[in-house]
């Protein structure tokens, strides 16, 4: 249901751009470069910049839970703006589409807050700066989530879907050994610099990739919404409830009991909610887990570096025919095969007693996450309402950026706890809890009802 500003159901949808017919590998890729300059910038900031920065300002001893602070404040950022910056440009009214102004808007913002984080100078400094970049970040991640469904055909999402998975991938290995190197150099200046530049390119391709249609203006229910809302602004704002009324109309407007009619979707949320979880419980132990459970102690700094370079190889070289081959399979049964064999990967390295034994291990676990990015974005893009895209493709930044959260804030405690019984075997039992993450994922997955190839094209 389309909603005006006063959380009553507007008159008519607004105008959504037809996918193109023709959808080629260049103007797929053109897509796509936005998607891989975030994920450079990220990569950089969240595994390179951050850290080094985090640990100048604070006592060493409280560094990890500083980082931790402001990862959190990015995360709660993500979850309320992305998907209110995406039901903005459903309704958006522009000659240059609905989605490219707010996607030029945030990163024309972002880039200013970057060349400000190099001179935070303070913990609280990091944290308002990152703050105030995830609002410009998610104010265009937001609608270019919702870009690409209007963009790109239902019979093309899959490769679409697949060359996103890859350029995620790609971006993050690209954003960590450039930072990484630039950070060594002692130049933590040209490490963000690197990172914005590779935002800015990657939007001003899709932006000029993008063949957008001018977007009509709200429809009349919006427009008296509108009317109603800034009248009703005034009177609360004497009263001093602007920010209250504000805040009730986002939560009507954005969170709308709407989406618990889509249980298809729900299932899909929780679903990647628990694989990300699974994923999210890996990666931030694995360090740990070489240095006391297989025993390489100082070693495992160098020991990660191989093992992580070939689990993101196999992941990229997977990405764009896992996503192609959901045209085959379907969507679910992919997400599903994944899945199963994210589970089967976790669990071998729970169980795995050498250092080398981990890299066979390693292909069929990459081979899962990249099949799952590219598989999982299709079926979402096939299950939300065309005419609501950015908002619902928002909303399920909540399962992405709260599966981060809750995977440290399970998996700490839990390896914290095994290992005060039996040292170095609590990462080992992390590893058993993201293969059990991974399965019930995979179970939440098989209640979903894929909709089928022609009705995705009539929803297109």
């Amino acid at each position: 249901m389309v909603r005006g500003l006063d959380g009553l159901p507007a008159e008519g949808p607004p105008r959504v751009s037809t996918p193109p017919r023709e959808a080629g590998l260049a103007r797929l890729g053109g897509l796509t470069a936005y998607w891989l300059g975030l994920s450079v910038l990220w990569g950089s900031l969240t595994t390179v910049v951050l850290p080094r920065l985090v640990e100048q300002v604070v006592p060493a001893a409280v560094k990890t839970s500083a980082l931790a602070l402001v990862a959190g404040v990015q995360a709660v950022v993500a979850i309320v703006v992305q998907p209110a910056a995406g039901a903005a440009s459903d309704h958006w009214s522009s000659p240059w589409g609905r989605r490219r102004p707010l996607m030029v808007a945030g990163v024309a913002a972002q880039l200013l807050l970057l060349a400000l984080l190099v001179r935070a100078g303070a913990l609280w400094g990091i944290v308002v700066v990152m703050a105030l970049s995830e609002v410009a970040s998610n104010t265009a991640q937001g609608p270019y989530q919702g870009l690409l469904p209007d963009i790109v055909p239902a019979d093309r999402r899959g490769l679409a879907s697949g060359l996103l998975g890859a350029a995620q991938l790609a971006g993050q290995v690209l954003g960590v050994a450039v930072s990484g190197l630039l950070v060594a150099m002692g130049n933590d200046g040209a490490a963000i610099a690197f990172a914005g530049g590779a935002v800015a390119l990657g939007l001003l391709t899709t932006v000029a990739s993008a063949a957008e249609r001018p977007s009509s203006g709200p429809s009349a229910g919006v427009v008296a919404g509108l009317r109603d809302s800034a009248s009703r602004g005034l009177h609360h704002l004497r009263r001093g409830h602007a920010w209250r009324r504000a805040m009730q109309t986002m939560l009507l407007d954005v969170w709308g009991p709407d989406v618990l009619e889509r249980r298809d979707y729900l299932w899909l949320l929780v679903s990647r909610l628990a694989i990300l979880m699974a994923t999210g419980t890996l990666q931030p132990f694995i360090y740990f887990y070489l240095e006391d459970s297989i025993g390489l102690g100082p070693s495992a700094a160098q020991g990660v570096v191989p093992l992580a370079a070939l689990v993101a190889l196999v992941a990229l070289v997977a990405a764009i025919p896992g996503g192609a081959a959901t045209a085959r399979w379907g969507r679910v049964r992919t997400v599903l095969a994944s899945a199963l064999l994210g589970a089967v990967g976790a669990a071998a390295f729970a169980a795995t007693p050498s250092y080398l034994l981990l890299f066979p291990i390693a292909v069929p676990f990459g081979m899962a996450m990249g099949v799952f990015l590219s598989a999982d974005w299709a079926l979402l893009v096939d299950l939300v309402p065309p005419d609501e895209a950015g908002r619902y493709l928002g909303l399920s930044n909540v399962a992405t950026a709260g599966a981060g959260l809750l995977a440290v804030a399970i998996g700490g405690p839990v390896a914290d706890l095994v290992n005060a019984a039996s040292p170095g075997l609590g990462y080992r039992a992390v590893f058993v809890l993201a293969a059990l993450e991974f399965l019930a994922g995979a179970w939440f997955i098989r209640h979903v009802h894929e909709p089928s190839r022609a009705a995705s094209g009539a929803r297109a």
